[in-house]
């Protein structure tokens, strides 16, 4: 049943909100009112912001530079050493001591971060070449990898993809470096070993502006583990100078470095701000991934007071009374867009399943606007009447129909191959005899309900109830090609249907319903036909007679499913058939061998 469409609303906001053209017009001029109010307010904070954006900006372009200031450094240690490579392996003397001195001693003394370079060959000889201060670069010829770097340079060939920045360790001499690799060959190509290079932290720090002498802020650089590459208190610190271990984030007593470094570790770059001892930084960061097997990151931080000063405190106050008007005004805007929306939505919704012929009416919810509550009463009296109208249209055929003409396919009556079901109660008359009108209608219902239901499941087309008899067919609108198996499968369910409901007839003291199926297989006139005003969608022709004849036929054989033979050469599936015999059906010019079906096989 439709819902109750008639109830008025009472007070409150549905009195007052009449119309949506009336609160769209209160909307507006709330808006304009808020409007001039929050100006003041938004013009101060947007200010505010704009200095920020501007410093933060400045910042971040800071940052990038540091971070492309280190990474060009390295990419220069890179290139250095690829030279320096190319002139070891370019002689035919690079195996020889001498001159593998001469070049390396040669790029230790004209490359101010260099601090030694080692050259490792393959049958384990080395020569080691280091500047100490400003003396003469040093060698030494007797010292030995350990296993470790020995595999690492017998193993690797130039290009192979093994080359290139270590992470931070502490070295032999008490210096944390970073160590580069590279290896060599010989002008056949034949590998000769690899040269080793070790840069300080201080020399690697001495490439990064350490301080930001206005406003107090600074900069640093750090790798994904907490070491320290790069900070304010390694200024001024010799090259050679010893270190206990290798420095830390931790190690700094730079609680802003420590708060940076925990919300990177925690995956987090945008940092924006961070707040130290009640006092709040800028932050910005940039990341340097090229190098090494961990990440590197250069930061700088400014106090935020030094940019705003006290008058950021003021346009956070005014800030905020701005942002409580504009949340009424956007909680309001909500509120009436609900109620607006709210209807159409439901309207839409319900219109949709109109379209796909799923009529289901719905309870009334009222809307606080005249318009959209006569829109819904409307739809709802529609509704109403399409309900009526679908308990006598068939809905799986309706929408076939509707989805035939939206895609252009015309439903003109043509010849098609189509398989018919009849099927008809046995002992009607007898079974209906002294039954009131009410009870014969209730009785038929209900049975109609359960033996249709096998034939929708399978998209057979329900043609008609003809008194206790159904006409159903498949094959059309809609092709199918197991349309046999189909017809097939639908009788023997209505045959397991009328079972279970004659079991309840039997335990409630009622005759049981006996229900004979005919079934056959033929060409028909299938389409639209009737006259203009009232057209109907179903099949003719002389197979529709021969359905019904098998269907008459099993009171005479003492059968209730009858198949004709041009059904059973054409099922797809396994059934158990069992001839029945050869009759001459009335109408027919020869012999038709009809068949049933046990039970599936």
């Amino acid at each position: 049943m439709a819902g109750d469409y008639s109830a008025k609303p009472a007070g409150g906001v549905q009195t007052i909100f009449k119309s949506v053209k009336f609160v769209l017009g209160f909307g507006v001029c709330i808006l304009i009112v808020l409007s001039v109010g929050t100006v003041g307010a938004l013009g101060t904070v947007g200010s505010m912001e704009s200095a920020l954006e501007v410093t933060r900006r400045l910042q971040q372009n800071r940052t990038n530079a540091i971070a492309d200031n280190l990474i060009e450094y390295f990419r220069q240690v890179e290139e250095d050493m690829r030279t320096l490579a190319e002139l070891v392996g370019a002689s035919n003397q690079s195996a020889s001591d001498p001159y593998a001195i001469a070049v390396l001693s040669s790029f230790v003394r004209n490359k101010d971060y260099l601090y030694d370079l080692t050259l490792v060959r393959r049958d384990g000889s080395t020569v080691l070449v280091w500047q100490d201060g400003d003396n003469a670069p040093e060698f030494d010829l007797t010292y030995r990898p350990d296993d470790e770097t020995l595999a690492y340079v017998k193993a690797g060939r130039p290009g192979d993809g093994t080359e290139g920045f270590d992470d931070v360790f502490m070295n032999e001499d008490d210096r944390p470096v970073i160590e580069y690799s590279i290896h060599v060959a010989d002008p056949q190509g034949a590998p000769i070993g690899s040269i080793f290079t070790e840069l300080g932290v201080a020399t690697i720090s001495g490439h990064i502006s350490d301080t930001d002498d206005q406003g107090g802020g600074y900069r640093f650089a750090f790798d994904e583990a907490g070491f320290v590459l790069a900070h304010p208190t390694f200024a001024g610190l010799e090259t050679f100078a010893k270190w206990e271990e290798i420095p830390s984030i931790s190690d700094l007593s730079d609680p802003v470095a420590e708060a940076v470094f925990a919300l990177v570790d925690g995956g987090q770059t945008d940092i924006g701000e961070v707040t130290v001892a009640e006092r709040r930084w800028l932050v910005s960061v940039a990341e340097v991934d090229q190098f090494g097997y961990k990440s590197w990151y250069t930061a700088d931080v400014v106090p935020r007071d030094t940019v705003l000063g006290p008058a950021v405190e003021r346009a956070q106050m005014i800030a905020l009374v701005g942002l409580a008007i504009l949340t009424g005004a956007v909680v309001f805007a909500v509120l009436v867009g609900r109620g607006i929306v709210g209807p159409i939505i439901r309207l839409s919704s319900a219109a949709k399943e109109v379209e796909s012929l799923n009529i289901v009416s719905r309870d009334h919810k009222f809307s606080g606007f005249t318009e959209l509550n006569r829109a819904e009463q409307a739809f709802a009296a529609m509704l109403g009447g399409l309900e009526v109208f679908a308990r006598y249209v068939p809905k799986n055929l309706v929408r076939q129909l509707i989805s035939m003409e939206a895609s252009g396919r015309d439903v003109k009556a043509t010849e098609r191959e189509v398989t018919i079901l009849f099927t008809d109660i046995a002992s009607y008359t007898t079974i209906s005899d002294g039954m009131s009108p009410n009870e014969l209608a209730k009785m038929l219902n209900d049975y109609f309900e359960a033996v249709v239901l096998p034939v929708n499941d399978r998209e057979g087309t329900v043609d008609k109830f003809i008194g206790d008899a159904l006409m159903a067919f498949w094959n059309a609108p809609i092709e199918q090609s197991d349309h046999v198996d189909r017809a097939l499968a639908a009788a023997l369910e209505i045959q397991s249907v009328t079972a279970r409901i004659n079991a309840k007839r039997e335990a409630d003291g009622e005759p049981p319903l006996v229900t004979r199926i005919g079934i056959h297989t033929g060409t028909v006139l299938v389409g639209n036909i009737g006259a203009s005003a009232r057209m109907n969608y179903t099949i003719v022709g002389d197979a529709v007679n021969t359905t019904a004849r098998l269907e008459a036929l099993g009171k005479d054989v003492g059968e209730t499913l009858c198949i004709s033979s041009d059904t059973r050469d054409k099922a797809r599936g396994d059934y158990v058939w069992r001839e029945v015999g050869r009759v001459q059906l009335r109408g027919r010019g020869s012999e038709t061998t009809v068949f049933t079906i046990d039970s599936e096989g």
